[in-house]
């Protein structure tokens, strides 16, 4: 089984992810917990490149979604499949929804290109459900207490936009997305979650 929390940056992902984790092993359940960027040795050198703030190193939108894009193929290719062909679930930090969603719709790049590009970097391996964690990116930004990383940098307005950007893909493909409000506290989420997951939770 292969599990994605979706959503914009403060949204809870971690937590809730780690708490989703817990309660599959909780039901014997052998599990892989990544995030995107990362999960390998790779991914997580790309993970510093992207998320730096680095003086006098400009990443554009384009080189911007090829790293994401490279760092993606590399989990799906060491971390993923081998997991899921191993009987494991697979509970995963972002997707390539994030890519559409902050590439695409964020900077407005060719939401129809970033999707043929996601599908080779992940040879088409798709979740069984994606969980997009809703929420005001004010309200998300002002939930990051470290020193905001290069994304969220860009402000309200652009995470208004990725916000619009996650809606639209779950409304494009209900059957595998559902939407939680991720306003509310950390337990009451994970209930909902609970809830949204319960068709295909073991």
């Amino acid at each position: 089984m292969f599990l994605v929390l979706e959503g914009i940056d403060g949204g809870g992902k971690t937590t809730q992810a780690r708490l989703l984790a817990e309660e599959l092993r909780r039901r014997g359940r052998e599990v892989l917990h990544v995030h995107e960027p990362g999960g390998t040795p790779l991914g997580e050198r790309i993970r510093g490149v992207l998320l730096a703030s680095e003086p006098g190193v400009e990443i554009g939108a384009r080189a911007e979604t090829l790293l994401y894009s490279a760092a993606r193929a590399q989990l799906v290719s060491t971390a993923l499949r081998p997991a899921l062909a191993a009987g494991k679930c697979v509970v995963c930090e972002r997707y390539y929804y994030s890519t559409l969603a902050y590439q695409g719709f964020g900077l407005e790049e060719d939401v129809a290109a970033l999707r043929a590009l996601s599908a080779w970097a992940t040879a088409g391996l798709q979740p069984d459900r994606v969980v997009v964690l809703d929420l005001d990116p004010a309200q998300g930004l002002a939930r990051v207490r470290r020193s905001r990383d290069r994304i969220e940098a860009r402000g309200a307005d652009y995470l208004r936009r990725v916000r619009a950007g996650f809606l639209r893909l779950a409304k494009e493909d209900a059957a595998r997305f559902r939407v939680v409000d991720a306003s509310l506290a950390a337990p009451e989420v994970f209930q909902l979650i609970l809830e949204a997951l319960a068709d295909v939770l073991p």
